[in-house]
C-alpha cells in the first residue's frame, strides 16, 4: 500500500475513533470502557467501508474481464478459423497477436455500427450479444457508459436475450414489464421499450443477438424491427469477413494499401464514391489491367459503374441484358468466376457484349448483401459483380483472388450501409403513406428556403391545401379509400410542381407547398392548375367505384404577407392558414392568396367605421 493510500485509509478511521471515544466519555465513569467500545464502532465502520470499496473494485474488475472475454471469444475464433496455408510461416504468438488485434478492430467497428442505430432510430442504447455455446457476452454497446455486464445468464426465464436465443426469431415489447429482462444492464434503466433480432452465420448457425431498448413506450415498430434485422445481416457479414481476413497473411504494402481502401470506403456514404474508391484503391493491392465494378439496375439490366484501367472511359455507365455477358452467370449463381487463360474471341457469352476485350486472367466476384430496405428477396442476394482482368495469362494467384473476395466483401458491405442509411434518411423525412416528404421536414426545408430568400431578396410562396369534405369519404367509403385518396392527391402535387419546390404532406388530408423564387401570382397559377386537375379528374377508391374530389387552397407570400421580422415562418403559416380558411368558408374547391383576405379585413373595418 502506498503511503497515500495507507493515510487515507487510517485518517478516517483515528477521526471516527476519537469522536466516538468523547461522546462515550460521557457515559462511563472509565475511561477505558469508553476507548473499548469506541475502537470497536471504528473497526466495524472501517471493516464495512473496506468491504464497500472490495466489492466495487471487484465488481469493475468483473465487468473488464468480460470486455476482454469477449474480445478473446472473438480471437478465438477467428484463430480456430485459421489452418490457411497463408499462415504457415507465422508463429504462434503472431498468430494470437494478429488474432487479438482483429477483434479488437471488429468490436470498434461494431460499436461505431451500433451508435449509427442509436442516432438512426433515437433509442436509449443499442447492444451486441454474442451467443456462445457456454455462456452469453456482451461484445459492444452504443453507450458502454451505462451500468451494463458483460457475462449474461445462458439460461434465465425472464432474460429477453435467452427468449430470442431458445427461439431464433425477433422479440419487440412495446411495455417492458420488468427491467431484469434486459439481462445486459446492472439495474433498473427506465427502460419501457425493446427490440431484439438474431445474428445469423452462414448455415442458420446462432451468432449473436442485436438489442435495442428507449425508454419511451411502444418506441419501435416494424420499420425500426426491418432495419435491426437489415443491420443483423450487414453486422454477420462483416464479421464473416473480419474472421476471413484475420486468416490472411499480407504482405506490408498490401496490408497498408487495403487499410488506406477501408479508411476512405468508410469516409463515405455515397455508392458512386464507394465503388471508386474501391476500383482505383484495389491498383495499390493488386496489378491489374482492368478492373470494373457492375450493379444491377433491375431484374434483367446490368451497368459498368465503375470502371478503371483498360476502356474504363468507353465501359463506364454502360447498360447490357446481363445474360449477355458473364457478369450475368455470376449473378444468376452468386458465385465466383475465374479463368487463368480466357479468350474472348472463342468464347459465346463474352465479357462485355460488342466488345472484344484481350484479356488472359480474369476474376469475378460476385458483390452479395441484401437489396435495400422494402424489397424481399432471398437471403443471401447478388446485386452486382466486381471484375478484375490482365492481359497476362495465369496473372492472379490464389492468394491474390483472396484478396478479391475480401475487397468485394468489404465493398458490398459498405453499399449496404450506404443503402441502410439512404432508406433510413428516407424514413425520417418521408411521409410513409403517400412518399411526399413529411411534416418535420417540411418545417426544416421552409427554415431554411426563408433564410435563403431574406439573404437573396427572392420571393417564396406556400400553399396549403385541403382535400374537401374527405371526412365524409371516411365515412361513407372506409380509411382504405381515404388512403387512396391521399395517394393520388399527392401524385398530382408531385406532377404539378418543380422539382426545386417542396411538396409534403402537412397533417391529415392537408398538403403544403413550397414554391420557391415565387410571387403570388405564380403561386396562384400553380394552385389553380392542382385545383383544376382534382376538380375534373375521377378518383378510384376500388371494386370499381370512383369518386369526384376537390381542394381548397391558401396561399401567402414572402415578404410581401409576413415582412422581415423574426417569426416569418410561423406568420407565413399562419397567414397561409387564414387564406385556406377563406376558401373553405367561401364554399370550397377555391383558391385565395392572404391579400384577399386582408382586403377583406380592410373592407369589414372600413365599413364598422362609416357604421
Amino acid at each position: 500500500m502506498t503511503k497515500n493510500n495507507f493515510l487515507k485509509f487510517t485518517i478516517p478511521f483515528l477521526i471516527l475513533f476519537l469522536i466516538s471515544a468523547i461522546i462515550l466519555r460521557a457515559f462511563f465513569v472509565d475511561t477505558l470502557p469508553a476507548l473499548s467500545i469506541a475502537a470497536v464502532l471504528s473497526l466495524s465502520f472501517f471493516a464495512a467501508y473496506l468491504y464497500y470499496l472490495i466489492t466495487k473494485e471487484r465488481n469493475l474488475r468483473s465487468r473488464l474481464e468480460g470486455r476482454l472475454s469477449a474480445i478473446e471469444t472473438s480471437a478465438r475464433e477467428m484463430q480456430n478459423n485459421g489452418g490457411d496455408a497463408a499462415f504457415t510461416a507465422v508463429s504462434r504468438e503472431e498468430k494470437e497477436r494478429v488474432s487479438f488485434d482483429s477483434a479488437f478492430k471488429a468490436t470498434d467497428s461494431i460499436s461505431g455500427t451500433l451508435a449509427l442505430l442509436k442516432k438512426i432510430l433515437n433509442c436509449h442504447n443499442c447492444v451486441l450479444v454474442d451467443i456462445g455455446e457456454k455462456r452469453h457476452t456482451l461484445i459492444a454497446a452504443a453507450s458502454p457508459d451505462i451500468d451494463t455486464q458483460y457475462e449474461l445468464p445462458k439460461e434465465s426465464a425472464e432474460s429477453l436475450v435467452a427468449w430470442i436465443a431458445e427461439h431464433r426469431v425477433p422479440l419487440r415489447i412495446g411495455r417492458v414489464r420488468d427491467w431484469k429482462g434486459l439481462s445486459y444492464y446492472t439495474s433498473d434503466k427506465g427502460v419501457n421499450s425493446f427490440l431484439g433480432v438474431p445474428v445469423f452465420e452462414q448455415g442458420d448457425k446462432l451468432k449473436a443477438i442485436l438489442c435495442v431498448d428507449s425508454k419511451e413506450n411502444e418506441a419501435f415498430g416494424q420499420e425500426a424491427e426491418r432495419l435491426l434485422f437489415f443491420a443483423a445481416h450487414n453486422i454477420s457479414e462483416f464479421l464473416k469477413n473480419a474472421s476471413h481476413l484475420s486468416r490472411m497473411k499480407t504482405e506490408a504494402a498490401e496490408f497498408a494499401a487495403f487499410y488506406r481502401l477501408s479508411k476512405r470506403l468508410s469516409s463515405t456514404l455515397n455508392i458512386d464514391e464507394i465503388l471508386d474508391i474501391a476500383a482505383a484503391s484495389s491498383k495499390e493491392i493488386v496489378d491489374y489491367d482492368m478492373a470494373c465494378f457492375l450493379l444491377m439496375q433491375d431484374s434483367e439490366t446490368l451497368k459498368v459503374a465503375a470502371a478503371k484501367g483498360f476502356k474504363a472511359a468507353e465501359l463506364l455507365n454502360k447498360t447490357f441484358h446481363r445474360d449477355l455477358s458473364l457478369a450475368g452467370w455470376v449473378i444468376k449463381n452468386g458465385k465466383p468466376l475465374s479463368f487463368t487463360d480466357f479468350r474472348d474471341d472463342k468464347r459465346d457469352t463474352p465479357i462485355f457484349p460488342g466488345q472484344h476485350l484481350p484479356m488472359r486472367s480474369l476474376a469475378c466476384l460476385p458483390l452479395s448483401m441484401p437489396v435495400p430496405l422494402g424489397i424481399k428477396t432471398g437471403k443471401d442476394d447478388t446485386f452486382g459483380v466486381f471484375l478484375m482482368a490482365s492481359r497476362k495469362e495465369d496473372f492472379f494467384s490464389p492468394y491474390e483472388t483472396k484478396i478479391f473476395e475480401v475487397i468485394a466483401a468489404h465493398t458490398a458491405t459498405h453499399i449496404a450501409n450506404a443503402r441502410m442509411y439512404q432508406q433510413a434518411e428516407k424514413m425520417a423525412t418521408t411521409d410513409g403513406l403517400t412518399g411526399l416528404f413529411n411534416h418535420r421536414y417540411f418545417q426544416e426545408r421552409l427554415a431554411a428556403e426563408l433564410e435563403r430568400g431574406e439573404r437573396y431578396k427572392q420571393k417564396l410562396s406556400l400553399v396549403l391545401v385541403d382535400i374537401d369534405h374527405f371526412k365524409k369519404v371516411n365515412d361513407t367509403h372506409g380509411h382504405p379509400a381515404g388512403d387512396k385518396i391521399l395517394k393520388e392527391v399527392a401524385k398530382i402535387l408531385t406532377s404539378t410542381v418543380r422539382t426545386v419546390d417542396v411538396a409534403a404532406r402537412y397533417g391529415g388530408e392537408e398538403f403544403a407547398i413550397i414554391l420557391v423564387n415565387t410571387d403570388g401570382k405564380g403561386a396562384l397559377e400553380t394552385a389553380e392548375r392542382i385545383r383544376k386537375i382534382m376538380e375534373s379528374g375521377k378518383f378510384n377508391i376500388g371494386d370499381g367505384t370512383a369518386i369526384k374530389i376537390t381542394g381548397s387552397m391558401g396561399i401567402a407570400v414572402f415578404p410581401d404577407d409576413t415582412g422581415l421580422e423574426e417569426g416569418s415562418q410561423r406568420l407565413l403559416i399562419s397567414k397561409t392558414d387564414s387564406a385556406l380558411y377563406l376558401a373553405k368558408k367561401e364554399g370550397r374547391n377555391m383558391v385565395y392568396l392572404f391579400k384577399d383576405v386582408a382586403e377583406r379585413i380592410e373592407k369589414k373595418q372600413e365599413t364598422s367605421k362609416h357604421g
